[in-house]
């Protein structure tokens, strides 16, 4: 295992075609952009580190500036990024991972690109289990962080997408992800767009001020078994947007949430089994918890809200919803395998 250093006259990518697997490669603030042809693409499981303050210009516009491309499916550990500071340029995307995995990025930046500022892609081999520990995605033309189809278990800690002309972060049809903390901030569609997406996680975010194209600063559509939760959400400087929308979806969830300045915290629309967990909620001024609720088994704490429970079929022995007294008395009731029946009076539903 060697260290390459890449001063002021040296081609990047000629270091990185003679690097080894589990070789580091320093980025020195002398180094110049224009040495290289971009992209730079990076195809060797090796790190790559820079002074944080080294904003690398792309001289040109292209595809991309840099790929990251383990030729299929690899076994950890991946690539590894630190500290990479890149104006795209109007390039496609500032960083491309296609056919790699197990990939870190380690406060990175990435600015200025005309699409996505990260973008994962399904090229030939899902984009799984790719990590980004505290990276920032400023001023992109597009939006912040796209994550393609089909990738599974991509993480996100304490990352950030502010000022994006698109979302922050808009995850496609994929599975397992998470973002965990960070801010989404000023974005001019949607903070967060969960997009087909299963079993995605946002928790422990600042949401604020997004959504000065569109009318929700996060939306869930067509999502199964997503949530939100533990978050804060400001309308800011879009106080006519909506928290949050659930958009023909399953089984998501939203919980403990912070929020104001806005229309209303949920619009809950055409989706299954949404559980609202309504008091676990905080408004900080006088904006209504629920827009319009037009979906269906809405719950709270696993409860199905008031509905008429003649027209609900329950998923198992001792479930538990309210009658809304179209049929039967107003109250609890719960599901014995084969009906409802009323705590109030122990009749079926």
């Amino acid at each position: 295992m060697g260290t390459y250093i890449v001063r002021k006259r040296d081609s990047l990518q000629s270091v990185l075609n003679k690097s080894k697997r589990g070789d580091a490669v320093v980025v020195t603030d002398g180094y110049d952009a224009t040495n290289d042809s971009w992209p730079v693409t990076i195809d060797t499981e090796i790190r790559i580190e820079s002074n944080p303050h080294n904003r690398i210009a792309v001289p040109s516009a292209g595809e991309a500036s840099f790929i990251l491309d383990l030729n299929g499916s690899n076994r950890p550990p991946g690539i590894t990024l630190v500290n990479m500071y890149v104006d795209a340029n109007g390039a496609d995307s500032a960083f491309r991972v296609q056919n790699a995995r197990f990939c870190n990025f380690v406060g990175c930046l990435a600015e200025n690109a005309a699409q996505h500022g990260y973008l994962l892609l399904n090229l030939n081999h899902p984009p799984n289990s790719n990590r980004f520990f505290y990276c920032d995605a400023h001023s992109n033309r597009g939006n912040g962080f796209f994550i393609d189809d089909r990738a599974h278990s991509t993480t996100f800690v304490g990352c950030r997408a502010v000022g994006n002309d698109g979302r922050g972060v808009w995850s496609q049809n994929n599975y397992a992800s998470s973002w965990i903390g960070g801010g989404l901030e000023r974005n001019g569609d949607q903070g967060a767009y969960i997009d087909g997406s299963e079993v995605f996680t946002l928790s422990d975010a600042y949401i604020e001020g997004n959504a000065q194209n569109t009318s929700d600063q996060v939306l869930f559509a067509k999502a199964q078994t997503a949530t939100l939760a533990e978050t804060y959400i400001n309308g800011y400087d879009a106080p006519e947007t909506n928290g949050v929308r659930f958009l023909e979806s399953n089984n998501c969830s939203l919980r403990n949430i912070e929020y104001r300045d806005l229309s209303g915290l949920v619009v809950n629309d055409d989706s299954l089994n949404t559980d609202l967990h309504r008091d676990s909620h905080f408004s900080l001024d006088s904006t209504p918890f629920l827009v319009a609720d037009t979906g269906e088994q809405t719950r709270n704490y696993g409860v199905l809200e008031p509905t008429d429970l003649s027209e609900v079929t329950g998923r198992y022995e001792g479930e538990r919803g309210i009658n809304n007294g179209t049929t039967g008395p107003f109250g609890l009731a719960i599901w014995n395998g084969s009906a409802w029946v009323s705590m109030l009076n122990g009749i079926a539903i």
